[in-house]
């Protein structure tokens, strides 16, 4: 069938609640939409609620009549997008907010609520409508047809065959008439956005040969071609998250760079859209500043600098972005590729030891609290995972964040930990949460001969794995 392919926007309702812009009491209504539903229950609830990129959350909520009239009105500024009523049942239906008075009607007996809608002073959601009701006759003549082709002679085969192909131009021709004539609507962002990108053949080299991964590049480079990246409408449905969020998962090599790279793509493509611009913000801020997957927090780092310390970011507060700029600036020197800050700790002898004296090929830099329970099952642990690979060039460098000697070295000796590199910052010259980020013990940091940081946040039970896929790494360079 086409490349276009009708919007899943009828998804389970996450209920949340969000900040909105209210009227003043006593102005004229901002929204006022009027539903009769057939086949409702007098003060049965109806929900109104909106689309945000991929959350649903509540709007507003009414009764219903006698007569099955539900009216919702507000003064509260509702910004044009897909919005929804929930429907005894559960059921949904969906709905375009342009303009903002109009009338809808439902049967609710009916199984597939498209099938009887209908809609005043509203043109987008009658050309939304339409469009839906087209394609289910076309698919439902479509799917008889591929039924019979079961059964089918040859000759029969390829009258049915030319019957589809008859369908899917109809189909074509049909959106590209109401998007030509439309060219403004939000239902025409929504169908370009849906709409996948037409991969030519992979042209033949000269000595006849084809490159395998042309097509996957020429898909990539095109991707976004029908989206609409200054329509802000769009974060208020489903549609261009989902968009954007498949293009990240199935053709961005998941490699702080690269994901860096791509990021600033989408933000530039949306610099003039206030709205999708503080949303991807945003959200790449929240998802690489809690990111689990080590390394990712270079992508925090790189939208701190970038954009929140540059003055870009126009909704966030004075507050906000002195926090952002605190975050960046204690993460950005504990990337991995940079050289870890210098330790200068003491012995158990009282000597002083500095990280960057250690010899070893790697560098175990290990912080931890004889009080705290994790480290004490941990510890011990790694203590003796060293002791078994220590002759692969491998030293700890065990920095305990105690302020007092006495529990430090009763546990040393308690659990016969002495011969790896027992400090301890007893001069008060480190603040661990600052230097190395040390608001939780135990933390490892792993770092190579010349004491850059090639791993952090690991267990001892992964290094293995990791020195083992780390050396794999080296060769292929």
């Amino acid at each position: 069938m086409s490349a276009y392919k009708l919007p899943l926007l009828s998804l389970l309702l996450i209920l949340s609640s969000i900040a909105t812009s209210l009227g003043a009491p006593g102005n004229p209504p901002a929204y006022d939409i009027k539903v009769h539903i057939k086949g409702i229950k007098q003060a049965d609830t109806v929900y109104l609620a909106r689309y945000y990129a991929d959350k649903r959350y509540y709007q507003d909520t009414a009764l219903a009549d006698a007569k099955g009239m539900v009216s919702f009105s507000d003064t509260t500024q509702l910004k044009e997008g897909m919005y929804f009523l929930l429907l005894p049942g559960q059921k949904i239906f969906d709905f375009i907010l342009n303009p903002k008075s109009f009338s809808i009607s439902l049967n609710l007996a009916d199984e597939n609520l498209v099938k009887g809608a209908s809609f005043k002073n509203s043109p987008d959601n009658t050309a939304f409508y339409d469009y839906q009701k087209f394609f289910m006759r076309q698919k439902e003549t479509a799917d008889s047809l591929n039924t019979l082709m079961k059964s089918a002679s040859d000759k029969q085969k390829e009258s049915i065959t030319k019957q589809l192909l008859a369908i899917d131009s109809t189909m074509l021709n049909y959106i590209q008439t109401y998007l030509k004539n439309n060219p403004k609507s939000l239902f025409t962002s929504i169908l370009n956005t849906t709409k996948d990108i037409d991969v030519p053949p992979a042209p033949k080299r000269s000595d006849g040969s084809i490159d395998s991964t042309w097509q996957y590049h020429y898909y990539k480079k095109h991707y976004f071609d029908n989206v609409n990246f200054n329509d802000d409408r769009l974060i208020r449905t489903p549609v261009l998250v989902s968009k954007v969020d498949n293009y990240f998962k199935n053709l961005v090599v998941q490699r702080p760079d690269s994901i860096i790279k791509e990021i600033d793509m989408i933000l530039a493509k949306c610099a003039n859209s206030k709205d999708l611009f503080e949303y991807f913000v945003r959200d790449y801020t929240y998802k690489y500043e809690t990111s689990q997957v080590m390394g990712m927090d270079a992508v925090f780092v790189h939208l701190g600098k970038e954009y929140y310390m540059k003055g870009k970011c126009f909704w966030a507060s004075p507050e906000t972005v002195k926090k952002i700029k605190e975050r960046v600036e204690i993460l950005d020197p504990l990337l991995l590729g940079k050289k870890a800050p210098n330790l200068y700790m003491t012995d158990t002898t009282g000597t002083y030891r500095y990280l960057y004296d250690v010899k070893a090929k790697y560098t175990i830099l290990f912080f931890w609290d004889s009080q705290c329970g994790h480290c004490q099952q941990e510890t011990p642990k790694l203590y003796e995972w060293w002791l078994k690979n220590r002759s692969k060039g491998i030293q700890v460098y065990a920095a305990n964040i105690e302020r007092k000697d006495e529990e430090w070295l009763k546990f040393i000796r308690a659990k016969n930990i002495r011969e790896w590199l027992n400090v301890r910052d007893s001069k008060t010259h480190t603040d661990f949460k600052i230097t190395y980020d040390i608001y939780a013990t135990p933390v490892l940091y792993v770092l190579d001969q010349n004491k850059i940081i090639i791993a952090k946040r690991i267990g001892y039970e992964n290094i293995d794995d990791f020195i083992v896929q780390y050396e794999k790494s080296l060769k292929t360079k």
